[in-house]
């Protein structure tokens, strides 16, 4: 079975690349291994067998299967190893294939995870170094011969470990890498999201508050243009403002999506436009009024737009499902801490929800996630003895 590494975000080297280096490596080891053999003189005890045949198919057997060592790293060490001990028990002259042992020791380290690594190249340093033992004993072989066995398989086993700790390294940083990438990407996606839900709940307070004063005001001109044509063409002025604020609002939210520079952006409506939009409440048939306490202050961006964009869909639905001489009034309070904002009609109430096509409403909606991302409240109900009441808590940040 093979043992290489499968990893999803791995780049993998390519397969003909790595087969032709490590084909390069055991031909070469085969050859420096023949040449070796045919030149060496430090054979100690009997003398060895002379060279034929199957002594040059031995140091093949310890060099070629290199070829397979990244694929099969366990199978090729085991039958390198096991060669090894067939050559030196029929006693060849020693020859440099010994150090394919070595070659395959480092893949087993660098391929493997390290437990099995360590048990892998434990068991055939064991073998090796048992055989040398048996060489010590029988062919008088120097007790040196242990130490060399030692260092030359154990020092790869532990530089191929290193080999595969890097690598892990490596990719755990990349994993990272991907994770923060996907990370950002998602962030990227949210904050689209985000700004795309804020640009539809501006576009539905501003067109609905709009054409619902322009529909208020073309219905009551249609009412009375008989009876009062001073009043009905007054009404319809009324509505075509409404129609060009509306049409003004639309462009400017437009702007936002196909502009990236911030100055050339109109100013957001907020606290400070409240008497405007009292006006436009009184044009438009709702009598309103607007009480302010409290130390009045400048107020940061987001709280300013957001209180200012609730009153105006409290009014708004007032103006849609209050009914007849529905009147309004607001009451601000300039806390320390926060800004209390409460809005009261005697109109129809919750009544006027019920059979209604837009139940709950977005306006409704739209008022409570206003206040939810500056951490603060909206309520909203019938009054007691009738009328409705929307009432919201907007935490103001210390300076």
């Amino acid at each position: 079975m093979s043992a290489e590494r499968y990893d999803p975000l791995m780049k993998p080297d390519d397969p003909r690349r790595a087969l032709i280096i490590d084909t390069l490596i055991a031909v070469g080891m085969f050859v420096l291994g023949v040449g070796s053999m045919l030149v060496w003189e430090g054979n100690t005890g009997p003398a060895p067998r002379e060279p034929d045949f199957w002594a040059y198919a031995l140091i093949g057997g310890q060099t070629l299967p290199l070829i397979w060592r990244r694929r099969y790293p366990v199978w090729v060490l085991s039958f390198v190893v096991f060669i090894f001990v067939i050559d030196r028990g029929i006693n060849y002259p020693s020859s440099w294939a010994f150090f394919g042992i070595a070659i395959a020791m480092y893949s087993v380290g660098s391929q493997l995870p390290p437990k099995r690594s360590l048990l892998v190249g434990g068991i055939a340093l064991d073998v090796v170094l048992l055989w040398t033992l048996a060489g010590i004993y029988f062919y008088d072989i120097e007790w040196f011969a242990l130490i060399s066995v030692v260092a030359v398989l154990g020092f790869p086993l532990l530089i191929g470990r290193e080999t595969y700790h890097r690598e892990q390294r490596m990719l755990a940083l990349e994993r990272r890498a991907i994770k923060a990438e996907h990370e950002r990407e998602q962030r990227a996606n949210e904050a689209v999201n985000r700004e795309r839900v804020r640009i539809a709940r501006e576009l539905h307070d501003v067109v609905a508050h709009e054409i619902t004063v322009m529909t208020i005001q073309s219905a009551g001109a249609r009412r009375i243009v008989e009876d009062d044509p001073a009043r009905a063409k007054q009404a319809m002025e009324s509505a075509e403002a409404a129609g060009h604020r509306a049409l003004t609002e639309v462009r400017r939210m437009l702007g936002v999506l196909r502009t990236t520079d911030p100055t050339a952006m109109d100013p957001q409506p907020g606290m400070a436009d409240l008497d405007r939009l009292v006006d436009q409440m009184n044009e438009a048939g709702l009598p309103t009024s607007l009480e302010v306490s409290g130390e009045v202050r400048s107020l940061p961006l987001g709280v300013d737009l957001n209180a200012y964009r609730i009153i105006q869909e409290s009014l708004t639905n007032t103006l849609k499902h209050g009914g007849p001489d529905v009147q309004a009034e607001i009451s601000i309070a300039y806390e320390p801490d926060s800004l209390a904002i409460e809005i009261n009609d005697d109109g129809r109430g919750a009544a006027a929800w019920q059979g209604s096509a837009d139940e709950p409403g977005q306006g409704l909606v739209g008022m409570h996630e206003r206040a939810a991302i500056l951490d603060g409240a909206v309520h909203t109900g019938p009054r007691p003895g009738g009328g409705y009441r929307v009432a919201a808590k907007i935490p103001i940040p210390s300076a």
